[in-house]
């Protein structure tokens, strides 16, 4: 079997990406629209009701375009018929962008505490207004499984109990419905319908690592976390998580609390990048050292937990192609680094979209979910050890496309097409990846795992 060694680093590697983002169309929200209503029909449902709040707005957004920027919002769409917003005080104007026919209306309870509200609304009226009867599918963010809920996982839910009693005040049937849009195998959001989409998943991509690449040339000893962000070069556009700089062994034992004021890097320092944004998510946790040699109490784990996590990567990616099963992604890595001393507590990869950055994951231990056309994923593998604290992650965004799909890419988006080739040409033959035709990496930094963060000319790469 192949094993990690160092090599010379592509320029591929350090190569940013001019790609502004695409923005989804009318047409192709109308698509989303009636892909739903085909969906609805064939299971009988009369309404799906969609909640969203500020964290959880995915499913708002990708039916409509309107994510809930301060307030809670409710997306109701019969199978038939206009489908109507209601919004709070702050929501009526933005959701003027949403480009296609519909009902906005005020529901001012929705608003921020303490604004103006008035009395007569009343949720059950406004419902009703809405076409809210009948069997209704109400969609949060999460769905349910019977092992890991008390009752009926059909009726159970996480969005507020108002709500829901409202809705029931005035349906026959209200059932848990999230999974239409991002339940294993099938959920609408977890993978892409088109060459477009693909394409502004690549546009994501390229923009979020170049922040990280920003980031990741701002390193050198001394420097302030809080410097590393500023020269981020990252742009006004909604982000999926908190961005990172972590320096030091708590910041990164911690994970996601960055930065940390006055923080300082120092040589062999384990240290962590990380810039999400609508579509995709760049990061890189490693150790800031230029060479083996300055990697100080770091050097006895470069290859047997840096070098042992590239392996396992390598494998993930090798496994994947439309149809693979979550059991197949999961032994890809626990084969190699199940052990306890790198800890990979969560999934070995999970879906992503242009909402959240995590919508669902099929790779467990027995999953026998499989990868749909068009799967959009993120490559999120996390090793970790406590003693002492390192952790590996090498993290980019891949889309699994069959022939189809990809040879309207290549047809629509030539440009996009051939930088994803080229892609997949260097991973394959400079890093040692091997790759099925279906694997779609969609930014220069896929599969370039620097050992020493302190040098952007050294990489990873696989070898017999």
């Amino acid at each position: 079997m192949k094993h990690a060694v160092l090599k010379k680093a592509h320029p591929l590697f350090t190569q940013q990406v001019d790609a502004p983002a695409i923005p989804v169309e009318k047409e192709e929200y109308l698509f989303r629209l009636d892909m739903l209503r085909r969906r609805m029909a064939d299971g009988g449902m009369d309404v799906t009701v969609v909640y969203g709040d500020r964290e959880h707005f995915g499913n708002i957004s990708y039916l409509s375009g309107y994510d809930c920027r301060f307030e809670e919002s409710l997306l109701i769409v019969p199978r038939e018929g206009v489908p109507t917003i209601l919004v709070g005080n702050e929501g009526m104007a933005y959701a003027m962008k949403i480009p296609y026919e519909i009902r906005r209306v005020f529901y001012r309870h929705f608003s921020l505490q303490g604004q103006p509200r008035k009395v007569e609304e009343k949720l059950p009226q406004l419902l009703q207004a809405a076409g809210v009867s009948g069997k209704v599918g109400l969609c949060g963010l999460k769905y349910w499984d019977a092992a890991y809920c008390d009752g009926d996982p059909d009726t159970v839910f996480d969005v507020p109990a108002y709500i829901v009693d409202a809705i029931r005040s005035v349906s026959d049937t209200v059932v848990n419905y999230t999974a239409v849009f991002t339940g294993l195998d099938g959920g609408m959001r977890l993978r892409v319908w088109s060459a477009k989409e693909i394409a502004r998943a690549e546009a994501a991509a390229c923009r979020s690592a170049n922040v990280v690449l920003n980031m990741l040339e701002a390193l050198r000893p001394g420097v302030d976390a809080y410097e590393v962000s500023r020269r981020s070069l990252c742009g006004f556009e909604p982000v999926t998580m908190y961005p990172l700089v972590n320096f030091g062994p708590q910041a990164v034992s911690y994970g996601v609390d960055s930065p940390v004021a006055g923080k300082k890097l120092q040589v062999g320092d384990p240290c962590g990048l990380c810039y999400g944004i609508r579509g995709s998510l760049t990061s890189r946790v490693g150790v800031a050292a230029y060479d083996e040699a300055s990697m100080g109490a770091y050097r006895p784990y470069l290859f047997n937990f840096y070098g042992k996590f590239f392996e396992a990567m390598c494998n993930w990616y090798s496994k994947l192609r439309v149809g693979a099963d979550g059991h197949t992604l999961h032994r890809a890595v626990h084969d190699l680094i199940g052990g306890e001393e790198y800890h990979v507590a969560l999934n070995a990869g999970h879906y992503t979209c242009d909402g959240e950055e995590w919508t669902n994951a099929l790779s467990y231990e027995g999953s026998r979910h499989t990868l749909p056309d068009g799967a959009y994923l993120q490559v999120d593998i996390i090793a970790s050890n406590p003693d002492p604290v390192r952790t590996a992650i090498c993290e980019d965004t891949a889309i699994v496309a069959g022939p189809e799909l990809r040879a309207q890419l290549e047809k629509e988006y030539p440009q996009v097409y051939r930088r994803i080739m080229e892609r997949r040409r260097v991973m394959q033959e400079v890093l040692g990846i091997s790759l099925e035709q279906d694997v779609l990496p969609l930014s220069n930094l896929n599969g370039a795992m620097f050992p020493f963060l302190l040098n952007l000319d050294t990489v990873f790469a696989l070898q017999d």
